[in-house]
């Protein structure tokens, strides 16, 4: 629970606070009784504490990204007042809160949490900072796979964009296992979302020229500010470029794989395959301290594509091709079978993507299993 919350909420963090978060995810995780030291006692709340929680949110939520939503986001909090000040068990509360602005914002960034206070604390110790990294290590970065498909179709399956450091040479060392391939799939169909910073690195892989990218468009402290984003000018691995790619898509693809799979849709470099993605266009410069172990997300930004001058909020980032999502994969597969060329003259690949062809799925099931059906 608190590692989906992670990927969630990881996207429109600064870099400082994703990290601590998942210093949090690993500590916990492999230790109750640091979890229990570290964390607020889950005490009963007082109806005085609810009132300041509250009114802090109140507060908070004036700053979200739209001010007629903001209006509305107030009211709705205050419209049940009453009927938080009976919920004194914090989850429960910090449950209802959500879910509350939620359904007046239908923004799933916006949120309150219990507990998570190293998602607000901006100074880790070292040794958390140190476990962060090997939890994230251990999870290769958020690569699930990068593989060669039967035919010679590049493969890479992404579950989250890390805020590591090493982060980008895991990046590299996929492109580099895909880069003699003839076309690429890129499954974000269970992506959480994550660093921004990762996401415009795996971007600029397929991309020649520096360019601007979707940015973000914030207000900090009642003034507007933009933070433009642009493609990295030097990577580890090798460029992408002039092949086709496919991007598998769901609606539990959320925030930086969302920005990643508008941005190149928009530039024409990849086709989107499957549903709308979440719509998780905005962000935030951090967390908001409740108080009594409580923090709120509040979205004081959203992205902003320089291509559209708009973004996918709360619409998601339409497919090119839909299709169930559980088909995505082998629709792309087949896809790329058929369109992409040969960058290799050779009888014996031309004979292996034909094979292939004649039957994507079963070309899927041999290489997942090592053996033919026909065997």
């Amino acid at each position: 629970m608190v590692y989906e919350l992670f990927l969630r909420l990881l996207p429109v963090r600064r870099i400082q606070a994703s990290c601590c978060i998942l210093a949090l995810v690993a500590l916990t995780a492999a230790d109750p009784a640091l979890h229990a030291s570290k964390l607020p006692q889950a005490k009963k709340l007082t109806a005085g504490d609810i009132d300041d929680i509250v009114k802090r949110l109140r507060t908070a939520v004036q700053d979200y990204v739209f001010p007629e939503t903001a209006a509305k986001l107030a009211r709705e909090l205050e419209a049940h007042q009453e009927t938080y000040r009976t919920l004194t068990d914090p989850s429960n509360l910090a449950q209802r809160l959500t879910a509350d602005m939620r359904a007046v914002g239908l923004d799933q960034h916006l949120a309150v949490t219990f507990g998570e206070e190293l998602g607000v604390r901006k100074n880790p110790t070292a040794a958390e900072n140190q476990h962060a990294h090997d939890f994230d290590r251990a999870n290769a970065y958020g690569l699930r796979s990068a593989r060669r498909l039967p035919g010679n179709i590049g493969y890479i399956d992404l579950a989250y964009f890390s805020p590591d450091p090493d982060a980008g040479a895991a990046i590299a060392a996929a492109m580099q296992v895909v880069n003699g391939t003839d076309a690429l799939i890129i499954d974000l169909r269970r992506n959480g979302g994550g660093s921004g910073d990762t996401e415009r690195t795996l971007a600029s892989y397929f991309l020649t020229d520096v360019l601007e990218l979707s940015s973000i468009v914030e207000n900090v402290d009642g003034k507007p500010r933009q933070r433009q984003h642009w493609t990295v000018a030097y990577l580890q691995g090798p460029r992408y470029v002039g092949k086709p790619v496919y991007i598998l898509a769901s609606r539990h693809t959320h925030s930086a794989a969302e920005a990643l799979s508008y941005d190149l849709q928009n530039l024409h470099v990849a086709t989107i395959i499957g549903e709308h993605t979440s719509g998780d266009a905005t962000s935030s410069t951090g967390e908001v301290d409740l108080g009594h172990g409580f923090s709120a997300f509040i979205p004081n930004g959203q992205m902003v594509s320089p291509v559209t001058h708009s973004n996918y909020f709360r619409v998601g980032v339409q497919p090119d091709t839909p299709i169930p999502p559980e088909k995505a994969l082998s629709m792309a597969y087949d896809l790329a079978l058929k369109t992409a060329e040969m960058s290799v003259a050779s009888e014996e690949l031309a004979k292996e993507k034909s094979e292939a062809a004649k039957n994507p799925e079963a070309a899927l099931l041999e290489e997942i299993n090592g053996f033919s059906q026909n065997r």
